[in-house]
């Protein structure tokens, strides 16, 4: 953040009159106001100012994944158009044929479980 000074008129409570003051800013947080003509300053605390900066710097850390978030989605979102097809298509395909091969093994394993059933069902009835 940087700091700036801008001009602006005033009323000063030692000249008792609106006068010009320089008004100085660190990032967009008041630092401290100084009559131009009398040369009262009135400064805001320093250990105010650094609980207001980190209580800033922690908002956007909090924020910042949000944030991103948001920017990738609207950039993946403007280059979506660009993408060859393939690109989408591949990852869905290989996604289609894992399932399918799970969904197989399950089948196979579940026919083996039933054989063995049929299997202990059959010796019990043959030892009776």
């Amino acid at each position: 953040m940087k700091d700036e000074e801008s001009k602006i008129i005033l009323y000063c409570v030692n000249c008792d009159e609106e006068v010009a003051h320089s008004v100085y800013y660190t990032g967009s947080y008041l630092r401290s106001v100084e009559c131009d003509k009398c040369g009262k300053k009135i400064e805001v605390d320093r250990r105010h100012l650094r609980t207001v900066f980190a209580e800033d710097f922690i908002d956007r850390i909090l924020t910042k994944p949000h944030r991103m978030t948001e920017d990738m989605k609207k950039a993946f979102a403007i280059l979506v158009p660009f993408f060859p097809k393939r690109l989408i298509k591949e990852p869905l395909t290989v996604i289609k044929e894992i399932c399918e091969i799970l969904k197989r093994d399950s089948e196979r394993k579940q026919e083996r479980r039933g054989k063995r059933i049929h299997k202990a069902k059959s010796k019990e009835e043959n030892s009776k």
